[in-house]
């Protein structure tokens, strides 16, 4: 700011460079700074000189890189671009360590413990429930490798890189932080043991995605075998392409909920622990890291959610009513930024994937856009997709991919929010219409990627008016007739009026399925609703005096579920 414009556009304040350099000396990477810049002018300089004055080639023969020098270049590399994914909306509010379960070994372990013996490990397959931080670990363990300097953590969202075509190695290269490392360079390093590749996400892959990252994880194997690999997912997707230690996410402890509480809102923060804490189903909840954190941005004096549906409601509706945001979004939306999310989560949802590429959301905008004016809800198409994206990025839920084109929602999980209004609506039609039941059934109920959409809705619905009630009611058997452990899941979410309704028919069609004093699926179900009626049918098997009975009854299910047991 202190130049003139002379001197601004003079050759001493320029300095020419390749398109990769040029694309990373603009970005916001610490590492080129003002003094390092003038390095490269001067020694450009001096070897223009010499090959003029002793006549020698221009430019000069690079000499070839060491082993240790190319591992410190992907280490700072590495650092930047975690220093990229720091600014991103996705990186954790609270720096509070998440706590691991590691196979073999018999006591808990931080991240950061984790993250200093990463390098020596072999593979890892982090999993975990919805909201318990997979991503959050990752990124936990990758800041802690950089800090402790034992290796170059390398992250890979799974659900950007599905939209790309290049190879895992070859979408990381593209990033600003990596310019000037080649794939050579990459497997060089790689060759020794340091290099770990954080894979987030591969429950977020459609099928197709997922053979490709099969393939790719394959190879890489094989010509890299001293590569690390650590990888992210949900219970329901342990297709995993390698054979790895299996790494299980713990609830937060109490302690840890207060520290991450007073890290992110100080005394407000505590006000709303002890809250939590004092009632029913929302003290499980503040376990989970998303629904603690999204509990900790709603207004002191806000009414207290009860349910994971309205954690997240209420977080939503905290961030719409903030002034600056609510201005920016009302400018570029009109007011309609719900219609446009749940657009874009509807597609992401559909098509299994958690990202979208630029093209694919400006087209999902302007549909949206479309179907209001249809509906006489907007006169006319007057804002460009790009600045409606653009405020939703800036003002709400979406999010940007790091380094590449790309968006995706903060957490997979807002996503699956916005995405169950679209189920909702077809609820509430199929109560009335059969042919939307029966699309009901084959397209939403009968694919795993709306699961957590479809929990939402029944949650939501479940304690809505009389209609919603009795869209939930039949959306549970239908749901039974479809998967039957989806129905215990859909029970268990839902309020208790709704079950009134259908609790004489599954009951009847357990009935018909069990076989009393066998532990068969029903069993499975029973435990997951979560509901005290069917406490006649597994007492028996909960109290055998035989082990292997009375303890394959407690683990029927993926969490026992203390409720059968009722209020007595």
């Amino acid at each position: 700011p202190t130049l003139t414009n002379e001197e601004r556009k003079s050759p001493e304040n320029g300095i020419w460079l390749c398109k990769d350099h040029a694309k990373a000396v603009d970005s916001k990477d610490p590492y080129f700074t003002v003094k390092l810049l003038k390095e490269w002018k001067q020694q450009a300089n001096e070897a223009t000189w010499r090959s003029v004055v002793e006549n020698v080639p221009f430019p000069p023969a690079p000499s070839t890189p060491t082993d240790d020098e190319l591992r410190a270049r992907l280490m700072r590399a590495a650092a930047a671009d975690l220093a990229v994914f720091r600014r991103a909306g996705k990186w954790p509010a609270s720096s509070i360590s998440l706590t691991l379960k590691i196979d073999q070994i018999s006591e808990p372990v931080s991240t950061n413990a984790l993250a200093r013996a990463v390098t020596t490990f072999e593979d890892l397959i982090l999993v975990a429930a919805p909201g318990m931080g997979k991503t959050t670990t990752i990124f936990q363990v990758a800041d802690g490798i950089v800090e402790a300097q034992v290796g170059a953590p390398i992250i890979i969202p799974l659900g950007e890189w599905a939209t790309m075509r290049d190879g895992l190695l070859g979408s990381v290269l593209r990033r600003a932080s990596y310019a000037g490392i080649s794939q050579t360079d990459l497997h060089r390093v790689a060759a020794a043991p340091g290099v770990v590749l954080l894979l987030d996400g591969w429950n977020e892959l459609d099928s197709s995605a997922r053979e490709r990252a099969r393939v790719e994880i394959t190879r890489l194997k094989g010509e890299l075998p001293e590569i690390g690999l650590v990888i992210s997912t949900r219970q329901q997707a342990l297709d995993i392409p390698f054979v790895g230690t299996r790494v299980d996410l713990l609830p937060l402890r109490d302690l840890d909920q207060m520290a991450i509480a007073r890290e992110i809102r100080g005394d407000v923060g505590e006000r709303l622990i002890d809250h939590a804490w004092r009632t029913p189903g929302v003290r499980e909840l503040v376990s989970i890291p998303l629904y603690l954190t999204s509990l900790l941005a709603s207004p002191e004096d806000h009414s207290f959610p009860t349910t994971k549906e309205e954690v997240l409601r209420h977080f939503v509706s905290a961030l719409e009513q903030d002034a600056g945001k609510c201005a920016v979004l009302l400018e570029a939306t009109g007011g309609f930024q719900t219609s446009y999310l749940e657009a874009l989560a509807v597609r992401m949802t559909v098509d299994a994937n958690t990202s979208v590429t630029d093209a694919d959301a400006r087209r999902i905008v302007n549909g949206a856009s479309r179907n209001l004016v249809a509906t006489d809800q907007l006169v006319s198409l007057t804002t460009q997709p790009d600045k409606i994206l653009d405020a939703l990025v800036n003002a709400h839920v979406l999010v940007r991919a790091s380094d590449n084109e790309g968006l995706s929602f903060q957490h997979q999980q807002f996503q699956e929010w916005f995405a169950s209004h679209e189920v909702e609506r077809l609820m509430l039609i199929a109560v009335t219409d059969p042919a939307v039941m029966e699309r009901l059934r084959a397209e939403v109920l009968n694919c795993r990627s709306w699961t957590e959409s479809i929990l939402f809705a029944i949650e939501r619905t479940s304690r809505g008016n009389q209609t919603q009630k009795g869209a939930s009611a039949a959306a549970i058997l239908a749901g039974f007739d479809v998967d039957p452990l989806l129905a215990a899941e859909m029970i268990f979410r839902s309020d208790d009026d709704v079950w009134k309704v259908v609790a004489r028919e599954i009951r009847s069609r357990i009935q018909r399925w069990h076989t009393p004093g066998k532990l068969d699926r029903a069993v499975r179900f029973m435990v997951s609703t979560g509901r005290s009626e069917f406490i006649d049918l597994l007492w028996p098997l909960l109290t055998h005096e035989n082990d292997q009975i009375h303890l394959g009854a407690l683990r029927a299910a993926d969490r026992f579920r203390p409720a059968v047991f009722g209020n007595d």
